[in-house]
């Protein structure tokens, strides 16, 4: 879908919202990073960077049984992009389907990444080398709860082939395959849920090949505390004479809330290998992450992280520090 279709898109959920514009909720955020690295990191001098903006309108139509979502955003002050833009039939809890352009419900992260919705600044690492940011598709999504089970299915374009498959954000379909995937979750209490999550597409060109990605998602959030963990593997299938591309990794991120400021701590660490992609690659990451959340109101907050990275087998001086400012309205 180009980015003309996409504007053409949302420009007609926008008017077939107009009804019921009395009850729209609209919203938006805003951010900015601050990043000082080490020698070898991506940040070797102090910089600036990351701005985004971010504006979000949803409501009902037709009487509360459909319904729509658009969201936009502004990366730097040359990138804008749709993060959503979908109309759906709402009948009840149970059951939902959305037709259009959706985040996709991969574990909990992708869908919940907006800077006031994290804890952490920056993509976990097991995360970050898995799928692209703000990972969309386009198609048709279906999911609900019943009871103490959740569940999602979709079916999509997919994504495509790239050096790597985090790289690999498309729109149009690159082949006549249609990716397909889904979660279950289950709500143990109030407090603890947990899911597992799976994905596969053709991703090449020639409809040959398999990206395969599996996960399983585990968070307990209390008035005080709130501990969350992703486990991910992936699995590339690369042509002959090249062996199977594979990712697995893990990442847990936890804190503390002391009366809006929020002691934050992660660990995230991933082994990727693929002999075809980039030209070859491999490595084995790990990442300690330490910081503060100072939440000053419901809408405005400040991040503070200092990170430790480390990559087996080599000596670089890959550590960083950054300050995120933002807000939420």
């Amino acid at each position: 879908m180009t980015k003309t279709r996409a504007v053409l898109a949302a420009l007609l959920l926008a008017a077939l919202a107009l009804p019921a514009r009395a009850q729209v909720k609209a919203g938006g955020y805003l951010s900015f990073e601050y990043i000082k690295g080490q020698a070898d990191s991506d940040y070797p001098r102090a910089k600036i960077d990351n701005l985004l903006a971010g504006v979000l309108a949803a409501g009902p139509l037709a009487g509360g049984k459909f319904g729509f979502a658009i969201e936009a955003r502004a990366r730097g002050v040359s990138s804008f992009d749709l993060v959503q833009a979908w109309a759906g039939f709402l009948p009840s809890k149970a059951i939902t389907a959305r037709a259009g352009l959706f985040l996709v419900p991969f574990g909990n992260w992708n869908r919940n990444s907006r800077p006031h919705e994290t804890l952490l600044i920056r993509t976990p690492l097991n995360l970050e080398h898995l799928y692209p940011s703000y990972w969309r598709d386009l198609g048709l999504l279906v999911e609900g709860e019943i009871g103490v089970l959740t569940y999602a299915a979709y079916i999509g374009n997919g994504l495509a082939e790239a050096d790597e498959p985090w790289s690999g954000q498309q729109f149009t379909d690159n082949n006549t395959d249609k990716a397909k995937g889904g979660r279950v979750g289950l709500i143990f209490s109030q407090a603890i849920r947990a899911g597992v999550s799976y994905y596969t597409g053709k991703y090449d060109d020639l409809n040959m090949r398999d990206l395969t990605l599996e996960g399983a998602d585990l968070s307990w959030v209390t008035a005080q505390w709130e501990v969350h963990g992703e486990y991910t593997k992936a699995f590339l299938e690369n042509p002959q004479p090249f062996e199977r591309g594979e990712s697995e990794g893990f990442a847990v991120w936890t804190c503390m809330n002391l009366r809006g400021v929020q002691p934050v701590g992660s660990f995230q660490k991933v082994k990727y290998a693929d002999g075809y992609h980039g030209g070859g690659l491999e490595f084995d990451r790990s990442r300690w992450t330490a910081g503060l959340r100072w939440v000053i109101s419901g809408a405005v907050f400040i991040k503070a992280e200092y990170e430790w990275n480390k990559t087996q087998g080599l000596e670089l001086k890959e550590d960083q520090f950054q300050v995120q400012v933002g807000l939420s309205f």
